[in-house]
């Protein structure tokens, strides 16, 4: 049974999520009480732009953290249009963070908050965390490296006016294709119609095989 419930917990964390403080009992703490007090503080993001041949560049967007996080998660939200990273047992430094503005990412904001882990699941007591989000945003869904020292992650990431058209492409590509698609159908449906019900409509013979019987002889 207690093999079930850690691979149901194992199932609720993302593919994507660095995690490293999951139990194996639903009532066993998360932390201990020495580390409930201890807290991680975000102090600064720092951007590194390395221009290289060809356009391209190699952009280094780094998380100055006074430790390393107990868990961070990092993710592109289609809806918010933002690469999202999540630091839990964390809060905001004293230093000012400035707004991050690095095509193609257009800017980027960082907010507080406190979530409970366990809300989601039956019959886990409470695991409240602090929380800083910061979401940077751009309408493409980059591809990118995260490393992680200690009190650094850093985000990399390359970048050339060549990607930006191959991302527009294939977004433009989408809103064409919906169209072609349904004309297509539609194209498809017309020809049906032509083909067999508009002719058997025309056709008033309902044995059209058979002749037609002659008139009785007088």
């Amino acid at each position: 049974m207690k093999g079930f419930k850690f691979a149901f917990i194992l199932f609720l964390v993302p593919v994507f999520a660095q995690y490293e403080d999951l139990v194996t009992l639903p009532d066993a703490p998360t932390r201990t009480a020495e580390q409930q007090n201890v807290q991680c503080a975000l102090e600064g993001l720092q951007v590194v732009k390395k221009s290289m041949e060809g356009g391209t560049k190699n952009v280094s967007l780094a998380f100055l953290l006074t430790r390393k996080p107990s868990v961070y998660f990092n993710y592109y939200d289609a809806k918010k249009k933002a690469i999202v990273f999540d630091f839990y047992d964390t809060h905001i430094g004293e230093s000012p963070l400035d707004s991050i503005r690095e095509a193609p990412i257009t800017g980027s904001t960082v907010e507080f908050f406190r979530s409970d882990l366990n809300k989601d699941v039956a019959g886990l007591k409470p695991d409240f965390r602090d929380i800083v989000r910061v979401s940077l945003y751009t309408p493409y869904a980059l591809e990118y490296d995260v490393q992680e020292d200690q009190g650094l992650i850093t985000m990399s990431f390359k970048w050339s006016g060549k990607k930006e058209t191959q991302f527009k492409r294939q977004s433009t590509a989408f809103f064409w294709e919906l169209p072609v698609a349904v004309i297509a159908a539609g194209g498809v449906g017309f020809a049906a119609y032509e083909l067999f019900l508009k002719k058997s409509s025309d056709n008033t013979d309902p044995l059209p095989c058979c002749p037609a019987p002659r008139p009785a002889s007088p």
